[in-house]
This record gives structure tokens, C-alpha cells and sequence, in this order.
């Protein structure tokens, strides 16, 4: 626990004490007082609140070190990138680390940095004592073996150069492993989503049947049914989000690209013409529910199409971008490091996607705008993710009298293979896509039979009843079999369902975004089409039951 405790940035005991431990049980004390005296609930439920209470302490420190990990893993190629090309200009240990600390983007690999700079210039404990000493708190393995590598080294006197360029393989090597068993994570929670979705499926089926046995409201058991798979969907984002590191396709840059602009100036029109839509066929209420919002939805696959093709355009730009940055940085390094003149000299080649952004960001130094600005640009235009962290690795290495042939090297070497994890990530995407509409098929199509036939038979026994109060000598037999049942709105019921199918066809289309990392107005794509699957069985398995189960009822 005491290590635990570190990892979670807790800076001692005391810290941790003041920080969490004091804050969740004055909480659970106050929720227990307000619980059991004033709102007079169940003494169980009161008293509940405290292992609730213990368990959050125990909890906490684990998800704020299992956060800080995922953020190392998840900038762990960059900083090796970045220290690597930094390496070639012969850099002492104090600029290292002085500058991967100014890069905010970095996370906790920056404050890392910040500690190391700072216990070892002014706490004078020397980079090496400081290296053994930071890692020992660091919750990633991998980059705990580092430090303790780098440490030795420095021990020895070892050239920095030659250690952090051999370290590239080492740290990339260990960063798709690391990336690949997220990869395997990724395909656990699929399955773990799968199971709850279908168990909650059969269990609400289950339920909707009890009213028919037991004389429950139908109403409260849809409602926890709703509540129960609420709860479900967003604990898996929050599971995903905490365990499984981003790889996001698109940057968040200020500055975006033609195609983006596009997107969201297409949304902005069309997202008002769609709510609209789904007022006006909801106040006109002649088509069921689902169909309403699936029909006022559809307006907004044109965004989602939209959305699908300027993700193949920055797959297209990020395939572009090795071959580019290999150029660039040879003849960088043939012309004696004037960036400018080798992109002249480059506006001939054919770079594919790229070839717009390249003439772009030369005609900007051209006329002299401020060189890191006009690479942000380059960045901006480009809509990749990818592109904006490394040509701002190459730029800054550069600048600062990197050599362009090692520094490109070490770029498009590690860009090459993070193209290769995530092609591997979008086929594993694929298949959750598969897995999560087949879910939502077989958990409408079990929820609508079971609602169905929950009519149904409702409206059998109602028969049978009002037969029986025709035969006072059977109305107590028939009494004593058939509970006595509240009136079944199947209306609120179907009208629920179809929240329910609404709310999880929103979250499954998400997930699909949240893994594969594309742009989330392309889950709009899947939403929609989630939907109008849920519409059309709300329609058809009724009818379906009707079909099959009508001659029964009219039998009886």
C-alpha cells in the first residue's frame, strides 16, 4: 500500500492522510447522519456508507496510479523521440531534461522531468542518485527500467549521445508490447461489455414477466432496467478511459484543416435542421417513438460520411509523412541546416497528401513569418494527431542544430512503427464495431419479444378474469392462480425501451470512437445506424409476436 500510495502522487503519509483519507470519512460520516436521522432510511443502507467509504480509500490511490501510468505509456514514444533527436546535438544532462520539461503536451513524463531537474541542481543529489530515486515512486515499469538504465550510465561516465540513440529500439520495443496488451485489453472489455449487455438483456426480459407472477409495476421495472444499463455504459467508458491509453487520430489544434472545416461547418447546419425535425415528429406523434428520432437523426449521417472521409484523408497524410521527414532532414543536413531552402528544393517531389501543407509551410518561412508558427500551421493542416507531436520534435531538434539525417532517422523510424500499432488497433476496432451491433441486435430483439409477450399474455389473463367474474363460483379459483396485476401501459413501456435503445446505441458508438481514436462525429455514423436497427425490430418483432402468438390469444 505504501508504494501504491507514491505512485498515486501522494508525497507522504501525512499528505495522504489530509488529502483523502480525513475528506472521505468526515464525508461518509456526514452521509450516514443526514441518511439515518433526517431522511430516516434503513439502518443497512446508513451504515453502508462506510466500507463503501474504506473501500474508496483503498481505491483512490490504485485508479490515480493506474492514471499517471496510462499517461506515461501513452507519451512514452514521444519523450524517447524527442530525447533521442535532442541526444544528437550533444546536449548535457541539465538541457535534456530541461527541455522535455517545457513540453506541456508530455503529461507526467513532463513533471517527471521537472523533479529530476529540480532534486538534482538544487537539492544537489547529482542526475544519477536522482534518476534511482524518481523511479523507484514511477508507476510504469517501463519507464522505471529507463531511469534505472540512464542512471547507470551516467554512473559511469557512458556517452548520453550513443546511450539514447540505442535506447530507441529498447523503449519502442517495450512501448508495443505495452500497446499491444492494451490492445488485448481492449478485446477483454469487449467481451466483459458483451456479456453484461446480453445478461441484461435476459434479465430484463426476465423482468418484464414478473408482473405476471408476482403483480409488480412493469413501470419500475423498466426504470431500473434503464438506470441498471445507464450505470453499465458509463463505467466501461470510465474503464476504458483509465486503462487503455488514447491513440487519437486527429489533434485538437486551434488550427484545423479544409476537410474539418467542412465537418463542423456541416454540423452547425444540419444538427438544428435534425432536432427540429425530430420536434415537429414527436409533437405530430403519428410514427412510434423510435422511429421520430431515428428519421430525425438521419440528416446527420451526412456528417458522420463527412467525418469517415477526412479520417481516410489524415490516414492518407500520416502514411505521407516518413518518406517526407527523410527528405526533408537529408537535405536539410546536404544544405548545412537551412530548413527553408530544402523545402524549395523538395516542391518537386510528389509527396502525395501532403504536397499542399509542404508548398504551405514553405511559402510562409519564404516570406519570413515566425518558423515555429508556420510549422504549427503545417501541423493544423495536416489534421493528424501524429504529425503535429513529430514535426514538432523535428522542428525544435532542428533548430537547435540537430543533425538532420540522425534526427529524421529516429523521426520516421518511430512514426513508421506507431502507423503499424495502429493499424493493428483499427482491426481490433473493427471487430468491437461487429461485436457491439450484434450485442444491440440480439438485446432489442430479446427486450421487445419479452415486452411482446408480456402484452400478450397480459391480455389473456385479463380475459380469463373477466370470464371468471362472469362465474362468481370460479372467481375465487381463478383469484388465487392469477395475482392481481396493476394496469401494463405498454405504450410508457415501449416508449422506455426506446430511450434505452437510444441512450446505448449513443454509448456503443462512442466506445467504437474512443478505441479506434478516429473523430468522434464519425460516431454519429454508427449512432444513427444503431438506431434505425432498433426501429425497424420495435416494429417488427411485435408484429413478428403478434404473427406467431395471435392465434393462441385468440384460442383462449
Amino acid at each position: 500500500m505504501g508504494n501504491l500510495i507514491f505512485d498515486a502522487g501522494y508525497k507522504s503519509y501525512t499528505h495522504f492522510l489530509y488529502q483523502l483519507v480525513l475528506p472521505i470519512l468526515f464525508t461518509t460520516i456526514i452521509l450516514f447522519i443526514f441518511s439515518f436521522f433526517l431522511f430516516e432510511l434503513a439502518w443497512y443502507i446508513s451504515i453502508s456508507f462506510f466500507p463503501l467509504g474504506i473501500l474508496t480509500i483503498f481505491v483512490v490511490p490504485f485508479l490515480y496510479a493506474e492514471k499517471k501510468k496510462v499517461e506515461i505509456h501513452e507519451k512514452l514514444h514521444l519523450f524517447i523521440t524527442y530525447a533521442g533527436t535532442l541526444a544528437t546535438m550533444q546536449v548535457n544532462r541539465t538541457v535534456l531534461f530541461k527541455k522535455i520539461a517545457e513540453e506541456k503536451e508530455y503529461g507526467e513524463l513532463r513533471n517527471i522531468a521537472e523533479r529530476i531537474v529540480y532534486l538534482a541542481k538544487k537539492w544537489n543529489l547529482g542526475y544519477a542518485k536522482t534518476c534511482r530515486k524518481i523511479a523507484a515512486f514511477t508507476p510504469s515499469k517501463i519507464f522505471r527500467d529507463f531511469l534505472d538504465r540512464l542512471a547507470f550510465v551516467m554512473d559511469f561516465g557512458e556517452d548520453l549521445q550513443v546511450f539514447l540513440v540505442e535506447e530507441q529500439d529498447a523503449i519502442m520495443d517495450d512501448f508495443e508490447n505495452q500497446y499491444r496488451q492494451s490492445i488485448q485489453n481492449i478485446k477483454l472489455l469487449e467481451d466483459v461489455f458483451i456479456s453484461l449487455t446480453i445478461s441484461i438483456a435476459f434479465a430484463m426480459a426476465a423482468a418484464l414477466l414478473l408482473p405476471l407472477l408476482l403483480g409488480v409495476d412493469i413501470m419500475v421495472i423498466v426504470q431500473y432496467s434503464l438506470l441498471g444499463l445507464v450505470f453499465m455504459d458509463l463505467l466501461l467508458i470510465v474503464m476504458i478511459k483509465a486503462f487503455i491509453p488514447s491513440d487519437n487520430l486527429c489533434h485538437d489544434l486551434n488550427i484545423i484543416d479544409k476537410g474539418t472545416k467542412s465537418l463542423i461547418r456541416s454540423f452547425l447546419i444540419i444538427a438544428p435542421i435534425s432536432f427540429f425535425l425530430i420536434a415537429i415528429l414527436v409533437y405530430l406523434d403519428f410514427l412510434p417513438f423510435l422511429f421520430n428520432f431515428a428519421i430525425g437523426f438521419t440528416p446527420l449521417l451526412i456528417v458522420g460520411i463527412l467525418a469517415t472521409k477526412e479520417e481516410n484523408e489524415v490516414f492518407k497524410r500520416d502514411k505521407a509523412f516518413p518518406p517526407f521527414i527523410r527528405a526533408l532532414g537529408g537535405t536539410t543536413s546536404t544544405k548545412g541546416g537551412s530548413v527553408t531552402s530544402s523545402l524549395g528544393a523538395l516542391r518537386v517531389h510528389d509527396f502525395g497528401a501532403l504536397n499542399e501543407m509542404v508548398i504551405n509551410v514553405y511559402r510562409r518561412l519564404r516570406v519570413g513569418s515566425e518558423r515555429f508558427k508556420s510549422w504549427l500551421y503545417f501541423a493544423g493542416e495536416t489534421g493528424s494527431n501524429l504529425i503535429n507531436y513529430f514535426i514538432h520534435i523535428f522542428v525544435k531538434s532542428i533548430y537547435l542544430g540537430g543533425d538532420g539525417i540522425k534526427v529524421s532517422e529516429i523521426i520516421s523510424k518511430n512514426f513508421s512503427r506507431l502507423l503499424g500499432l495502429r493499424k493493428l488497433r483499427l482491426q481490433l476496432a473493427a471487430g468491437l464495431r461487429g461485436a457491439l451491433y450484434g450485442a444491440l441486435l440480439g438485446f432489442v430483439t430479446t427486450v421487445y419479444m419479452a415486452a411482446a409477450i408480456t402484452g400478450l399474455l397480459s391480455g389473456m389473463f385479463d380475459s380469463i378474469v373477466d370470464d371468471a367474474e362472469e362465474q362468481e363460483e370460479m372467481e375465487d379459483l381463478i383469484s388465487a392462480i392469477i395475482p392481481q396485476m396493476p394496469e401494463i401501459d405498454m405504450e410508457a413501456v415501449h416508449l422506455y425501451i426506446a430511450i434505452i435503445v437510444i441512450f446505448h446505441s449513443l454509448i456503443s458508438s462512442i466506445i467504437i470512437k474512443i478505441v479506434d481514436g478516429g473523430s468522434k462525429y464519425a460516431a454519429l455514423l454508427d449512432f444513427i445506424v444503431m438506431v434505425w436497427i432498433g426501429a425497424g425490430l420495435s416494429f417488427g418483432i411485435p408484429m413478428l409476436s403478434e404473427w406467431a402468438f395471435g392465434d393462441l390469444a385468440l384460442a383462449d
